[in-house]
């Protein structure tokens, strides 16, 4: 278990780092809340963009020339809103996320690409490892810095969520507290996205965590699966996890980083696929072919 975990992590050589070893200085994070909205509103051709700060988010359409420069009025977002949200209905009542019950700490495989999770508030990341193994990986780490305590203690958390995972795959977690209606909202989001653009190499986790007393924020389990604050650019919910193993060596992305990764690799290519349907947007958008015959 030992070695598995640590070549896994990729991170032997930090183990046996001298003790002058620093830390790398936090890069500036990558706007959480700016991504969401692109994945939410994937069916459109929308563009989001961030202003003075991590809140500002400006949604624009294309112009004449094709370049995202229109904003949106509140008007019309809020007709696109209702519209979309009578579309939706018909991905939760089909979603498999949320029709799949699960007791408390149980998971569950529902396809070869979709796993489901019920996790309690107070889960550690060492709950199935054996005392006498965590005795040694903390005698292994002592003394070691900061960033590889916690760099170990997110993978590990992530182990125990993989039984029947491909950990070669692109895993991607959606996590948040079983009172939390985004979360929720994106669990059924992102599983219909991944049905109609099957994606051999992307696997789905829903990760819900039981919080009765909405006291999340607080709790040691978002530390230990989100150690490094200073990187993410929202603390709200639901959070976003993925990681993959590349040629046994890990590879993870925390929370915007995690969200762009998603879109890029899978669904960006398939944006607007609702712009047609909508009565709003065949009104705010210009024509496809218009587009296509004068370019940018």
């Amino acid at each position: 278990m030992i070695r598995s975990l640590l070549i896994g992590l990729g991170i032997v050589f930090l183990i046996s780092a001298p003790q002058g070893f620093s830390e790398p200085a936090p890069k500036e994070p990558t706007n959480k809340l700016l991504h969401m909205y692109e994945l939410f509103y994937l069916p459109f051709t929308i563009e989001f963009k961030q202003g003075r700060t991590y809140n500002d988010i400006f949604p624009l359409v294309a112009d004449k020339k094709g370049e995202f420069t229109r904003l949106i009025t509140p008007e019309q977002l809020k007709a696109l809103d209702h519209e979309f949200t009578s579309e939706r209905k018909s991905w939760q009542k089909s979603s498999l996320f949320l029709s799949t019950p699960l007791e408390a700490n149980e998971s569950q495989q529902i396809t070869q690409r979709l796993f489901s999770h019920r996790i309690s508030l107070k889960r550690t990341a060492w709950d199935q490892v054996s005392v006498a193994d965590q005795i040694k990986v903390k005698a292994l780490l002592d003394g070691k810095p900061e960033m590889v305590k916690k760099a170990v203690t997110q993978y590990q958390f992530l182990r125990s969520l993989m039984k029947g995972a491909d950990e070669d795959k692109f895993n991607f977690f959606i996590i948040g507290p079983s009172w939390c209606e985004s979360s929720k909202e994106y669990r059924y989001l992102l599983e219909y996205y991944s049905k109609k653009f099957p994606q051999n190499q992307l696997v789905l986790h829903s990760v819900v965590v039981d919080d009765p007393q909405e006291q999340i924020f607080g709790s040691q389990l978002l530390k230990d699966l989100f150690p490094f604050p200073e990187n993410y650019s929202h603390d709200s919910v639901p959070r976003f996890l993925a990681f993959q193993k590349d040629r046994g060596q890990l590879k993870v992305w925390e929370e915007g980083d995690a969200l762009v990764e998603l879109k890029n690799r899978f669904f960006a290519q398939h944006r607007g696929f609702l712009d047609s349907s909508l009565p709003i947007m065949r009104k705010v958008s210009l024509p496809n072919k218009f587009l296509a015959t004068t370019g940018p």
